[in-house]
């Protein structure tokens, strides 16, 4: 036990110089902008599937719910004003058309910002020499990988939905027995999935050779940094009232910050992951199209 705590103090240590010589804020401002940005397509996405199997105003109702449990009642707040506002667009082709395209091209956007971001984690950036068509092929293979995960996880939440409906539906018949099986169903799929995204994130995104048991060490760092923060982002903005301080814009700003804090949270994670993998000497070596370089500190500098 007394190995562990020194093992574990060591790397918690670790984590925090290497986090605090990178730059988490920029990254996780950025992500931020561009998942808000891209909010309306999704949310459009995600009407359009769950209308195909539920009234549309149930599967909003949902959605609604399902921020105001993962985050806050004002970020739910501000989704729901922006699901009314979608609900006077008529939903046809084309309007699918341009959502899939936002999402896809913020989608883009996001993931070339979290694969710099864990780049800098593990020190490594793409060569100079590298042929175009060859870093291009490496990227679209990274890409469709992390693409598919996001598919899975849009239908997880569309499962998730559409169980929580049907449980709605037979909560008078079975509720003392169901309520409780799909609330712990729900909850360690969505736990599970967390762990699935996160290990992957780490094996796949950075330009560094991740071996999988140092990824799915860190997809349980992170997933457990980003349960435990969940609940503290919460009981920051609940006590420092932002959508009170920003007046109309407050629930926008409360949802902005939490996608930023949900980054933070992934950046702290990769510096943890990557001060594990240094403490017992894992050497990570770049991919074929990277290199690896030393980072220069202030007083060196």
């Amino acid at each position: 036990m007394k190995t562990f705590l020194k093992t574990s103090w060591q790397i918690l240590k670790d984590s925090k110089k290497n986090f605090q010589q990178g730059e988490p804020i920029v990254y996780s401002a950025a992500i931020a902008f561009f998942t808000i940005f891209s909010l309306p397509a999704i949310l459009i996405f995600l009407s359009f599937l769950g209308s195909l199997f539920f009234k549309e105003s149930d599967v909003q109702q949902e959605i609604v719910q399902h921020i105001r449990a993962l985050i806050s009642k004002q970020a739910a707040q501000q989704v729901s004003e922006v699901l009314k506002n979608l609900t006077d667009i008529p939903i046809t082709f084309w309007g699918i058309l341009v959502g899939l395209v936002v999402i896809v091209k913020s989608a883009t956007i996001i993931f070339f910002i979290i694969q710099k971001a864990l780049n800098s984690v593990w020190q490594v950036r793409v060569r100079d020499d590298v042929k175009y068509l060859t870093l291009l092929k490496h990227r679209v293979s990274t890409l469709l990988i992390v693409a598919s995960l996001g598919f899975f996880f849009l239908s997880s939440i569309l499962l998730d939905m559409i169980i929580s409906i049907y449980s709605e539906q037979l909560r008078d018949l079975f509720e003392e027995f169901l309520s409780p099986a799909i609330r712990t169903t729900n909850t360690l799929f969505n736990i599970l999935m967390m762990l699935v995204f996160f290990t992957a994130v780490h094996k796949v995104l950075p330009d560094a050779k991740v071996g999988w048991k140092n990824a799915f060490v860190g997809g349980i760092i992170t997933s457990a940094l980003f349960l435990v923060g969940k609940e503290l982002i919460n009981i920051i903005l609940q006590n420092v009232k932002v959508a009170g301080i920003y007046a109309t814009a407050g629930s926008l700003v409360v949802l902005l910050l939490w996608v930023f804090y949900s980054a933070v949270i992934l950046m702290l994670g990769a510096q943890v992951t990557k001060a594990y993998t240094s403490y017992y000497n894992r050497e990570i070596s770049p991919t074929e199209i990277a290199t690896k370089y030393e980072r220069v500190s202030e007083q060196e500098a």
